[in-house]
């Protein structure tokens, strides 16, 4: 999804209503896809308190509301500036919420606050009273943990340069209308950012332009994950093999490999050092092979579709490098490089190994060894620095994840959450890489993709009330996996 500055949003919205859509039909859909963005990450009804302005963004928090009042959620206003100075179409949405009797019976669900002060016309430092309101659910976000979620845009951030107001609200969701804004993409704002959520308008003409800038959602690369015929087979699933896995790390292994399994790879092969092997296979999901090697010259990629280097195999002596990089060489299919492998190639110096098929998924300390020229670069410089002399595809971590591949845009992931911050959950997104490969992803699409599904699996852990921020770990994935990969094949 092309990311556009605020000018062009506006013109893509002016496109529109050159069409015939008026601006009430465009609120209508906007407010209808912000109630149920709200629900999918909140799906028990609670209270919500709109912080509104006076513009059409206010309007849409409205129009959401009438939805989310219908659907048993408590609404409270909080408001800034007198009605008579209200949009026009502000102060309809704001009567029809008014002829929608209130629940009943109090939410039983959480407490959540909509940022709806200013759209994406707003520049400069806050004014009063917006300043003061933006204050306001800072002090209610610090001091009770309530939720935030920002429309369009968090109050005080740009648009356009991402430049924030030392008052500005910080959100934790954005809901964005159409189009991410450029703004919202650098990595300096993503703490008041927080996930971005899209909320679709039908028919805009996002191809008219082109930043350069993406944000991975599942309507980005749509039939990625095709349907399977229903006389489909674990043949036609595809093979993946992981070497990987240590004494004492051998959890990182078992994580890569059954994450592999659970991405959808037909069959799956897991290679650990003999000293590893006993612990692993009494560890390992039954459904794995689990093969153990003396030296490195042992392992055999057995007609694999994708393959996993790294996880959890400890430091490689030169020989034990020199054999991974011949394997490497052998294996024409997909490859992820992460962990341990990408401190053998910084280590050695190896960085000729790494081809177009392969995927590379270093942490910023993992970069900094492997690229420290590159690592010294913001994010997003970093990334394009990088790629221009290496044509692996390159998934730098982070709260922003992004990846990107030489002459291809910049992909930023829209999805995951501060639970990630454990270990194992990129043993398990090398894995989901590697299963999507073996299914016939290519190395961008399913780097993308293992991102997305990934973050996305943590977020239903945490919406569904299994686990929270703190308590989230690795293997909870495992869970909701299947759900997360639902949705991005739903598109």
């Amino acid at each position: 999804m092309n990311a556009v500055t605020g000018a062009q949003m506006r013109s893509l919205e002016q496109s529109l209503f050159a069409r015939g859509v008026d601006a009430s039909t465009l609120m209508a859909k906007a407010g209808w896809g912000i109630a149920c963005s709200l629900q999918k990450f909140f799906p028990i009804p609670g209270t919500l308190h709109l912080y509104l302005g006076k513009g059409h963004n206010a309007g849409d928090a409205l129009c959401a509301a009438q939805h989310l009042r219908r659907w048993g959620w408590q609404i409270e206003l909080h408001r800034f500036y007198p009605e008579i100075e209200w949009a026009t179409l502000t102060r309809q949405q704001l009567r029809e919420l008014e002829l929608i009797p209130h629940s009943c019976s109090r939410g039983r669900g959480p407490t959540v606050i909509m940022d709806a002060l200013l759209g994406i016309g707003a520049s400069g430092p806050l004014r009063e009273p917006i300043r003061e309101a933006a204050l306001a659910i800072l002090a209610q976000r610090s001091s009770r943990a309530i939720p935030v979620i920002a429309l369009d845009l968090p109050t005080g951030v740009d648009a356009d340069s991402g430049a924030i107001d030392p008052a500005a609200v910080i959100a934790d969701y954005t809901f964005f209308i159409g189009a991410p804004k450029i703004g919202l993409l650098r990595s300096s704002v993503v703490n008041h950012v927080g996930r971005l959520e899209c909320i679709p308008l039908d028919h805009l003409p996002l191809s008219d332009y082109d930043s350069g800038l993406r944000l991975i959602t599942p309507s980005s690369f749509p039939q990625s994950l095709p349907l399977r015929a229903h006389d489909f087979h674990k043949g036609a699933a595809g093979r993946v093999t992981v070497v990987a896995g240590s004494p004492g790390m051998e959890g990182a292994a078992l994580l890569c490999a059954t994450a592999a399994l659970r991405a959808g790879a037909g069959l799956v092969t897991l290679w650990v050092g003999e000293k590893a092997h006993a612990s692993v296979a009494a560890r390992a999901c039954p459904a794995l092979m689990v093969r153990s090697y003396a030296n490195w010259h042992e392992i055999s990629l057995e007609n694999a579709d994708a393959l996993v280097m790294g996880p959890g195999l400890g430091t490689l002596s030169e020989g034990e490098f020199d054999a991974m990089v011949e394997l490497l060489e052998k294996h024409h299919g997909s490859a992820v490089l992460d962990a341990d492998a990408l401190n053998a190639i910084a280590r050695y110096q190896g960085h000729q190994c790494l081809h177009a098929q392969h995927v590379i998924t270093p942490h910023p300390g993992e970069f900094a060894r492997l690229a420290p020229l590159s690592a010294e670069r913001s994010r997003e410089d970093a990334c394009a620095h990088f790629t221009q002399f290496n044509p692996s595809v390159l998934l730098l971590k982070g709260a922003r994840t992004l990846v990107q591949q030489r002459g291809n845009a910049l992909y930023h992931n829209s999805t995951g959450t501060a639970g990630m911050a454990t270990a194992g959950m990129g043993d398990v997104l090398a894995g989901v890489i590697a299963g999507l490969q073996a299914q016939g992803m290519d190395p961008l699409v399913s780097t993308c993709a293992g991102a997305w599904i990934c973050g996305r699996a943590a977020e239903i852990s945490l919406s569904s009330g299994r686990q929270s921020v703190l308590s989230l770990v690795a293997t909870d994935l495992f869970e909701t996996l299947g759900a997360a990969m639902s949705e991005w094949q739903a598109g």
